[in-house]
């Protein structure tokens, strides 16, 4: 059930009251003094760790230029369009 920040608006205390998402627009009353608290907007809290996103780890460039995300490549205005991972480079020539 959400929780919904209310403050008093005779003595100022700040309270919170857990109830359905249908009985949002509901009277709160203070716990205090027994006055119809005034609804606070507040962030919701998802819960979780915060990351700077400049830390966040970043997606590996493709490995060719007609290889685009994950393995889907679209080449060129031919209709050519291919699932799965790109092709082995040729293998070097032998030595001698």
């Amino acid at each position: 059930m959400p929780i919904y920040a209310y403050r008093c608006p005779i003595c100022g205390a700040d309270f919170e009251v857990s109830r359905r998402l249908a009985d949002r627009a509901a009277p709160a009353f203070c716990p205090a003094d027994g006055a119809e608290g005034k609804r606070l907007m507040t962030a919701p809290n998802v819960g979780g760790l915060a990351v700077d996103p400049a830390s966040a780890p970043k997606a590996p460039a493709p490995a060719t230029k007609s290889w685009s995300h994950f393995g889907h490549s679209h080449t060129g205005g031919g209709g050519t369009h291919s699932h799965g991972a790109p092709p082995a480079p040729p293998a070097p020539p032998p030595s001698a």
